[in-house]
């Protein structure tokens, strides 16, 4: 699954997510993503699935696409990836089966247990406090 925050000046306008295999972005209201500022083409970008990852083209917009602050036309999208659209920003998010973030950020993420194992636990700990 793909979610993707579009953002405006840093503020969460709207969480979009998606399974589909072409999501479109533009001003039009016909795009997915419809995002209704002037500086946004009216088919301004679409992010395609390919298997297990997802790539952003640009389809020849007057103000074009950026991909972390780089123009491009198209490029393949990483988990946290920040598509700038016009004024709009859209920060990508992938599900665990296309992204394995080994970032240190991910590292300090509280793990959730699983009943039985957390079951386990407290079992071991009861009987050494005995």
């Amino acid at each position: 699954m793909l979610t993707i925050l579009l953002k405006f000046n840093d503020k969460v306008l709207k969480t979009i997510e998606t399974d589909k295999d072409v999501v479109s972005i533009g001003r039009n209201v016909n795009n997915d993503i419809q995002i209704d500022n002037l500086s946004v083409s009216k088919n301004h970008a679409k992010i395609t699935r390919d298997k297990d990852s997802y790539r952003v083209e640009d389809l020849n917009s007057t103000n074009g696409t950026y991909l972390n602050e780089k123009m491009v036309s198209k490029a393949e999208l990483k988990h946290k990836d920040v598509l700038t659209v016009g004024k709009h920003t859209l920060e990508i998010l992938m599900d665990k089966l296309y992204a394995i973030d080994t970032s240190r950020e991910q590292v300090n993420d509280t793990m959730m247990l699983t009943t039985e194992k957390h079951k386990e636990m407290l079992k071991k700990q009861q009987k050494l406090k005995k």
